[in-house]
């Protein structure tokens, strides 16, 4: 009987365990830039512009494919035509006429422009395959940065909350000193108001982490009701070996999307100055081949006699001589546009050196400062445990403990912060080289 009622009671138990964590979603910063990927709505719409360059490449060839085109018209006399030949008169015209014409262009060499449009339009498609891997990076840095933030008010609240267990066990403590007579009113009242004191700081730690989990439910596409969990990966903060800074750099401007990005644009540039050449260097040629079928008729009948056709070939050689310099200008403003181009690549790189070079200062830094923070916490905690000890016994006074409970709050405040710096310098440097650290 005993054993049913503990397997009653385990049942019991795990039915409640699932019921309470099917209710709240867990989220991890792994799980966090995977829901980030799949539903951020600048993501879709880089997306949607690489499929924009696909149909781009599909027109530049257009360009080099024969044209077919089929012409038609209808016309009703309401008057025929007549001429007058001394008193007899000839009828030129008829009733209903028509004409239609079958016509068949094909492109022999028009300057070297669909060549190069269609160059153009791989470029582009390339350009947006890099915009695409550039908006998931900065889409994971935004999500780890987000996850982060709510993790540290979340850490915050937790030291509000450890600071005011304090200041209860300190009011605890003076007011049964207090009634044995072994300290004066003016103290118990000072571990009063230093209680009271703690209320309005936790309230705002309360609403701070209210809002940054706000904050990153509406990143996600979460409903802003919907309950989560927040579960930071402990071994984040675990020391990373580094490679040379050096070898960093020369990897972000290997891999970095805005890099190859920059490289494009002008590569399209250059393109852009050979088409706009080809309006005023080279000659457009192009063969043509014209069915045509007309006829008129004094009725619908359109008799044999009455319509006609014919079949043509030619060759059009069109060779632009002089169009106000207007290709001049065209020629010119291309030239500007890639010499733009080639100064924004080269300021590129200065940047993502600049970046990759302060986002490794402030990981080394920040990995310092967590091995120091770490000592500084143990040492606080062992000073208050002392000062409670002494004061609890009438030794040590109110101050000493007020002292060691400011220092260690201070202390666990920085530990937290100084975990966040260490946490966003990771992401940062991961956006800036590709590396991945973890």
């Amino acid at each position: 009987m005993r054993m049913k009622k503990t397997l009653i009671l385990s049942v019991i138990f795990v039915i409640a365990i699932s019921g309470v964590s099917s209710a709240e979603t867990i989220l991890t910063v792994e799980k966090v830039r995977q829901r980030a990927l799949e539903y951020n709505r600048q993501l879709l719409s880089a997306k949607k512009e690489l499929d924009r360059a696909k149909a781009e490449i599909v027109s530049a060839r257009s360009g080099a494919l024969p044209q077919l085109s089929l012409d038609g018209r209808y016309t009703r006399n309401l008057t025929t035509r007549e001429l007058f030949f001394g008193d007899e008169v000839i009828p030129i015209s008829k009733n209903n006429e028509f004409d239609l014409s079958l016509s068949l262009t094909q492109p022999l060499y028009i300057g070297g422009k669909v060549g190069s449009a269609l160059k153009i339009a791989k470029i582009y498609r390339n350009y947006s395959e890099e915009k695409v891997k550039q908006v998931e990076r900065e889409i994971v840095y935004s999500s780890e940065s987000i996850f982060y933030n709510a993790i540290l008010a979340e850490s915050y609240l937790d030291v509000i909350k450890k600071e005011s267990q304090m200041w209860n066990l300190n009011l605890e403590i003076a007011e049964k000193l207090f009634s044995q007579g072994m300290i004066s009113e003016y103290e118990l009242l000072r571990a009063r108001v230093e209680k009271l004191n703690i209320e309005p700081r936790l309230i705002s730690a309360e609403s701070d982490l209210n809002l940054s989990r706000k904050g990153l439910k509406s990143f996600l596409g979460f409903p802003l009701e919907e309950k989560i969990s927040l579960v930071a990966d402990l071994t984040d903060t675990a020391t990373v070996i580094l490679p040379e800074l050096d070898t960093l750099i020369a990897m972000a401007i290997a891999e970095r999307p805005e890099i190859k990005q920059a490289d494009l644009n002008k590569r399209g540039r250059e393109k852009a100055i050979r088409i706009a050449k080809g309006e005023w260097l080279y000659p457009n040629i192009y063969a043509n081949a014209t069915y045509q079928l007309s006829g008129s008729s004094g009725d619908f009948k359109f008799r044999e006699s009455e319509k006609s056709d014919s079949w043509t070939a030619s060759l059009l050689v069109n060779i632009p001589i002089f169009d106000g310099a207007r290709t001049i200008g065209e020629v010119r403003k291309a030239k500007v546009d890639y010499y733009q181009a080639m100064l924004a690549e080269q300021q590129l790189m200065d940047d993502i050196r600049l970046e990759v070079e302060q986002a490794y200062d402030n990981l080394i830094r920040a990995g310092k400062a967590l091995e120091s923070q770490t000592e500084t916490i143990a040492s606080a905690e062992e000073g208050k445990r002392i000062a409670d000890l002494r004061y609890e016994s009438g030794i040590g006074t109110q101050l000493e403990v007020l002292s060691v409970q400011t220092a260690l709050t201070v202390a666990r405040t920085q530990f937290i912060q100084t975990v966040h710096s260490y946490r966003l310098a990771k992401a940062a440097l991961k956006k800036a080289t590709g590396y991945n650290i973890d």
